[in-house]
């Protein structure tokens, strides 16, 4: 027998809070939407450099509580410039929640 819509389980993406110092408290981090994913491994399949994507990645999957991006792409990416460390965490809790692993970028 096939579903209706009232019996589907909606998707929700997962999100995480994320404390950090450097930008005065906490953040939401979010997995990436399908559309956002599929981007980011486009722009690396046009590159091949998975770095140089960090920037992007923060500014769609780091939001506040009202769902809406905290800094934009130049922004994470000056944030980055000064607090090394802290970008990379929030990247890697990006990538862990948005099902991301070096290899697959590496893949595709």
């Amino acid at each position: 027998m096939a579903l209706n819509r009232s019996d589907l389980v909606k998707p929700e993406l997962p999100r995480e809070t994320v404390a950090v110092p450097a930008l005065g408290g906490d953040v939401i981090v979010r997995g990436l939407l399908l559309g956002e994913r599929l981007g980011l491994f486009a722009d690396l399949r046009e590159d091949g450099k998975s770095y140089t994507h960090i920037g992007k990645m923060l500014a769609v999957a780091v939001v506040g509580d009202d769902g809406q991006p905290l800094l934009g792409e130049a922004e994470w990416e000056a944030f980055g410039g000064v607090n090394f460390t802290a970008a990379l965490e929030l990247f890697t809790v990006a990538r862990r929640l948005s099902g991301l692993d070096a290899e697959v970028i590496e893949k595709n």
